[in-house]
């Protein structure tokens, strides 16, 4: 059966991103120590990607521990300034959608950076729906949120391809019957694609 979905991971396979940078642009927009505010920042990391804590959460928070009255929109562009984007990929993405084929986007995100992603990168306007972890209340590799991108997209598993540079979510979305395979590099993606008859 030839594939007509296609779900794409959007950190390290659309855009590539650098934590530590973001950490290092946090901190000094706090005007805290880096090595004592990264405990903290990592353990809001699951509930905010979980949608359990939103960004006001995190604005509110960081206010506390730094005992300042930060800028809301200052300290989400030092949170979310962290992307580059994957040149070959946004090609690919104009191609897929020339063709017509159906495209989401399934990633373990937050608020702050898919907003920021959505405004500074159009390419994700091309999507067709966006399957997003602090939405659906649940993080890739758990079932959950696979079974949200099938419904949103409206299709099987046998009707659609996904891939993702980690290779832990590729082996979940498998056991769900998904064909998937993990991104390593463009030149294979775009084989991948091939042999199944999505380009």
């Amino acid at each position: 059966m030839t594939k007509k979905t296609v779900f794409f991971d959007l950190g390290n396979v659309i855009l590539f991103f650098d934590h530590k940078k973001m950490y290092r642009q946090m901190a000094d927009f706090c005007g805290l120590d880096h090595d004592e505010m990264l405990p903290d920042l990592l353990k809001y990391a699951d509930p905010y990607e979980r949608g359990a804590v939103d960004s006001r959460g995190i604005y509110h928070h960081l206010c506390t521990k730094s005992s300042k009255h930060l800028d809301f929109g200052g300290l989400m562009n030092a949170m979310s300034d962290i992307f580059e984007p994957n040149i070959k990929m946004i090609s690919l993405i104009k191609e897929l959608k020339a063709k017509k084929i159906p495209l989401y986007i399934l990633s373990n995100t937050c608020e702050a950076h898919f907003n920021y992603a959505y405004t500074h990168y159009p390419i994700l306007h091309l999507f067709d729906g966006y399957v997003l972890s602090y939405e659906v209340k649940a993080r890739k590799p758990e079932k959950e949120i696979f079974k949200s991108a099938l419904s949103l997209a409206s299709c099987t598993p046998e009707q659609c391809f996904y891939t993702d540079d980690i290779s832990e979510y590729i082996e979940a979305a498998r056991q769900y019957k998904i064909d998937a395979e993990v991104y390593q590099n463009h030149e294979l993606l775009l084989t991948q694609l091939t042999q199944r008859g999505i380009l």
